[in-house]
């Protein structure tokens, strides 16, 4: 048998491994792993970095796409980060997430609390206002340290006199308020009292409304961070899809007559 013929099923041989270890390179690549290269790498070299089963190198291993982290992968973002920024300020975590679109929607909710709050605060000042000056003006009352029941007594009784016969009679453990001239009152008339009373209501709805508006900044900053946790999720699950995206090439015939072929591994961009 010459040495010609001899050589021939060896270098068949060799084909067929390299064949073999390209499926199962090609398995690794299927299963979430990658390598990211960016020049072509000789079979030699994946072989020692662990890419096509050899011993891995203790300096790179592959990266899966449940393991992508800030130290493993830049560019990605922190969704704990973003959930802190959104609780701040609404729409912040979402710009840090790379999501921009979705910022405006809760950056324009708490802008427009902020505009209900401050309306409603200086509504329910301005009605205070008027119903102690109306009750200093058709009660004789002095405004000057009075608590809030007292405000409340004097919306159903016309005097001090009938709240201490009627209302104190009836119930003793309600407040008693000092014997002094400026904690008598006095309406002039039935329609003061009630007109009094309307400006008190008109008082505690817009601080009922104020209250809210608080509320709805509460109930919009707590929504603004999950959703910016989140979209940062989205973004790095995104990322790791975009780094996970190879595909395997074989350069060069195997099967001519120059022997000068290699295993590359590809990023798709």
């Amino acid at each position: 048998m010459s040495e010609r013929n001899t050589a021939a099923p060896m270098y068949r041989l060799i084909c067929l491994m390299l064949l073999l270890a390209g499926f199962r390179a090609s398995a690794l690549a299927e299963s979430k792993s990658y390598v990211v290269v960016q020049k072509p790498v000789a079979i030699a070299q994946l072989l020692a970095s662990g890419a096509l089963g050899g011993s891995p190198s203790p300096r790179k291993q592959p990266i899966r796409l449940n393991d992508l982290r800030q130290d493993n992968v830049t560019g990605l973002k922190s969704p704990s980060k973003a959930l802190m920024l959104s609780l701040l300020v609404p729409g912040a975590g979402h710009v840090y997430a790379g999501a921009n679109q979705r910022y405006r929607i809760f950056f324009s909710t708490e802008a427009a609390c902020w505009l209900a709050f401050g309306a409603f605060t200086v509504w329910h000042n301005q009605k205070e206002n008027e119903f102690r000056g109306w009750a200093t003006q058709h009660a004789g009352v002095d405004p000057r340290g009075k608590p809030d029941d007292f405000w409340r007594v004097m919306t159903y009784y016309s005097s001090r006199g009938e709240y201490e016969i009627y209302g104190r009679a009836d119930e003793p453990a309600r407040p008693s308020y000092p014997n002094l001239a400026g904690w008598d009152w006095q309406w002039d008339t039935d329609g003061s009292r009630l007109h009094y009373r309307q400006l008190r209501n008109s008082a505690k709805e817009a601080d009922r409304r104020t209250t809210f508006a608080v509320g709805a900044m509460v109930f919009n900053r707590i929504v603004a961070a999950i959703d910016a946790f989140r979209s940062a999720r989205v973004y790095n699950r995104q990322k790791g899809q975009q780094l996970t995206q190879t595909r395997l090439r074989l350069k060069g015939n195997p099967f001519g007559t120059s022997q000068n072929f290699m295993l590359v591994f590809e990023r798709v961009f």
